[in-house]
């Protein structure tokens, strides 16, 4: 199943920018392996569209996908798999 996800969410990472965690709630969760990366760069004729996805195992278990606004740096949520 699939759950949808969103709003942004606090990361650490490390010296390379690699994903070391992630905030859920009060509790950080570590991030054990990343999966998977990829960038999405669209409508540029109208507003950009500028991200980095990376879909991750967590620690707990959950694999998720997040990604971070090219523009802005932010990260958010996307997507949760269980």
């Amino acid at each position: 199943m699939t759950e949808l996800l969103e709003g942004t969410v606090d990361v650490r990472t490390g010296p390379n920018g690699q994903l070391l965690a992630i905030r859920n709630g009060s509790v950080w969760e570590r991030v054990t392996e990343v999966v998977n990366t990829w960038r999405v760069e669209t409508d540029w004729w109208r507003t950009p569209v500028g991200r980095d996805y990376v879909r991750c195992l967590l620690n707990g278990g959950d694999c998720v996908d997040l990604y971070r606004d090219l523009r802005t740096g932010a990260w958010h949520r996307e997507r949760r798999y269980d």
